[in-house]
């Protein structure tokens, strides 16, 4: 298998940088509409390829799982842009709450660590793992931080990169 380069274009940076601007309209959106907790389903994979074989697949499973763990939960339209797919929706529940449920999701297999699900409150605040007095995510390739592993440089991009596509080939058909 072949791992891309992590060089990034000027053009790569920018459409990265528009998406990300992007996406947080379309919090600022969702949080308008006066819901308790806002969800963003998007994908934690590394490099500069954001949406590569079996991306697609593991966004759906996870979007699946949710709708079984918040029955509630209306399908919102998938962003599909530079960063991969993305879904934002409200929730009517407790976020603390819902921040559990999810990151319940987020360790139920080793591929779902490529699953990125943030919680908002009404007001806009993240509910983050530390609020639920949880360790940070780990590493990828490790088990230690993933936060400590980026900041060292602990393991190559290649080898992080490498990492995902082996946890991605599962949802390749």
């Amino acid at each position: 298998m072949t791992v891309q380069s992590l060089t990034l274009s000027d053009k790569s940076v920018r459409s990265f940088l528009d998406a990300r601007d992007s996406r947080q309209d379309a919090l600022a959106q969702v949080l308008s509409e006066g819901y308790s907790a806002t969800l963003i389903l998007s994908l934690n994979i590394p490099g500069a390829e954001k949406s590569p074989p079996g991306s697609a697949a593991i966004f759906f499973w996870m979007l699946g799982e949710l709708s079984g763990c918040f029955p509630d939960l209306v399908t919102p339209p998938v962003i599909w842009d530079a960063l991969g797919p993305c879904a934002i929706m409200g929730l009517d529940m407790d976020p603390v709450s819902a921040k559990s449920r999810c990151i319940a999701l987020e360790t139920s297999r080793p591929a779902a660590r490529l699953i990125d699900l943030d919680v908002y409150s009404a007001s806009g605040i993240q509910i983050d793992r530390a609020r639920l007095d949880l360790p940070r995510r780990t590493c990828l390739v490790c088990d230690q931080s993933a936060v400590e592993c980026i900041r060292s440089r602990r393991h190559s991009v290649n080898e992080v990169i490498g990492k995902a596509h082996e946890l991605l080939a599962h949802f390749r058909a």
